[in-house]
């Protein structure tokens, strides 16, 4: 059978933990705006539309998910991962450190049959490099997330995730980079609030369904946008191809990272084409548009 693109969001809240509107309105929104597939992440909590399979033409493939959030030395230190996939509620670990709750939190994730996802390090300044790199059980990291306060390019002294990332990447770290929405606001628009269609993944699978979307996701068959489109892709140890679909005039200049986030090579236009070269453990892309800060990020191509 044929793959397919299929668009999705995998970090959204409902009324069921800190959003602003039901999970059927959020899933509505989703379907709206030609979604395929959601995960509904509330804090702590697994929101399950139990009527979903009457309503596909009103909402997308709903993923059960959760959000396990630990809140440390009185919330100032918030340590979230993301639970994909899972059939009843993570429940949240606590222990002496950020770093000790985050491993532990995604080792419970993993026995729960979830994919782990450190959602936002930089938000609060939680997390720091050294935290995601020793997290090695992690299967992704959020390598852009759209909530206005997740600091996500870092900046005054503090590391970007995406060069947290090629830091895990580096040590040797088979960890994938996602973007999400992580939306709460759904009634009222602003950059200031935490509104959806900012981030998210496109999963290349045979067909829509839960054995199908976790399998691509678990072996990194997607990439991540906050705005820009890849039409095709070829993402393999021989070639690296891509063929974005540029919208009203945009323009792309694509950056191929290597170890230690080491800049290999760049293409401009909105085809990018590189061959990954020996003596790098692995090699991925990010695509910049002209479209203000949208881009598209490749999964890691590994070399080893």
């Amino acid at each position: 059978m044929q793959k397919t693109w299929l668009k999705g969001n995998i970090h959204t809240h409902t009324t069921e933990s800190d959003g602003d509107a039901s999970p059927e309105h959020v899933a509505e929104w989703y379907k709206q705006h030609e979604y395929d597939f959601l995960v509904i992440s509330d804090h702590n909590h697994l929101t399950v539309l139990d009527d979903a399979a009457n309503h596909p033409d009103d909402w997308p493939y709903l993923l059960p998910g959760e959000e396990v959030t630990s809140r440390l030395f009185g919330n100032t230190v918030p340590v979230h991962v993301n639970a994909i996939g899972i059939d009843s509620v993570v429940e949240p670990s606590e222990e002496e450190s950020a770093r000790v709750t985050l491993i532990e939190n995604i080792d419970r994730i993993r026995k729960a049959g979830g994919l782990p996802s450190i959602n936002h390090p930089n938000y609060m300044w939680a997390l720091d490099t050294e935290d995601i790199v020793v997290s090695k059980n992690a299967w992704a990291v959020e390598v852009y997330n759209g909530h206005p306060g997740s600091n996500t390019y870092g900046r005054g002294g503090k590391a970007s995730v995406e060069q947290m990332w090629d830091a895990a990447l580096t040590a040797g770290n088979r960890i994938f980079g996602v973007a999400t929405d992580d939306s709460h606001h759904y009634h009222e628009s602003s950059p200031l609030l935490a509104n959806p269609g900012r981030g998210w993944i496109v999963v290349r699978a045979e067909k829509l369904d839960r054995p199908e979307l976790m399998a691509a996701m678990s072996e990194g068959d997607f990439y991540s946008s906050s705005g820009v489109v890849i039409g095709e892709m070829k993402n393999n140890a021989d070639e690296i191809v891509l063929e974005m679909e540029p919208y009203d005039g945009e323009l792309f200049t694509t950056v191929f990272t290597g170890e230690n986030g080491k800049v290999l090579a760049e293409e401009h236009g909105a085809t990018a084409r590189f061959e990954p070269p020996a003596g790098q453990s692995y090699v991925r892309a990010t695509v910049h548009s002209s479209r203000e800060s949208y881009r598209a990020w490749t999964q890691p191509v590994f070399l080893d």
